[in-house]
């Protein structure tokens, strides 16, 4: 009689583990599925402005990166990790080793920019009271942190003649992709909550 309560808590315990861990589960692979979609929709979209493969005038599947860490932190990271992957397999002329190490820098910059920015603007967290400025901050931090790993990567690995030679157009085609499908995103709610109101009218 007396372990009962103490089997209780176990089961208890171990069903929010399992629920906890498929949550995790669910995040990751809704972050992978994001970062496809949106990868295939900006080479429907803007093919005629790609640099490379991956360095595009506008990159939508930019926004992920941010929205995916701060949403899920290191869940997210795995969930861009896996998306890579993913997308990486349209590249011909890639490896395994090249599929890896470009799905590793597009996990890990924004984790590091998610970092320094959440110490650099003092915020908490949970990011409770984020600007639309400490927003901003965020998207250009992230993109450049993305940019300069990935354009030393083309160089080293002969993609590139110069670390540079893709840097600007990466970086504001992150910035601008991130800019576009948070702005869409905006957009979509106000709608969404205008609707909501003129239904309650």
């Amino acid at each position: 009689m007396v372990l009962e309560p103490k089997n209780d808590a176990q089961t208890g315990a171990a069903t929010k583990t399992q629920t906890r861990l498929l949550i995790m589960a669910a995040s990751a692979v809704a972050v992978a599925l994001l970062w496809v979609l949106l990868f295939r929709l900006n080479r429907w979209a803007f093919s005629s402005i790609d640099v490379t493969l991956f360095i595009s005038w506008i990159f939508l599947p930019a926004a992920i990166r941010m929205l995916a860490i701060m949403a899920c932190d290191w869940v997210g990271a795995l969930g861009l990790f896996a998306g890579a992957l993913i997308t990486n397999q349209a590249d011909p002329t890639g490896g395994v080793i090249d599929g890896l190490v470009l799905a590793f820098l597009s996990a890990t910059g924004p984790l590091l920019a998610f970092w320094c920015c959440t110490r650099l603007l003092n915020l908490p967290p949970t990011l409770t009271g984020l600007t639309a400025k400490q927003l901003l901050v965020f998207a250009v931090v992230g993109a450049l942190l993305n940019a300069v790993p990935h354009n030393i990567y083309f160089y080293l690995s002969d993609r590139m003649t110069s670390p540079i030679e893709g840097l600007v157009p990466m970086f504001l085609g992150d910035l601008l992709g991130t800019m576009v499908v948070l702005y869409a995103a905006s957009l979509a709610l106000r709608l969404i909550f205008k609707r909501a109101d003129s239904q309650r009218g």
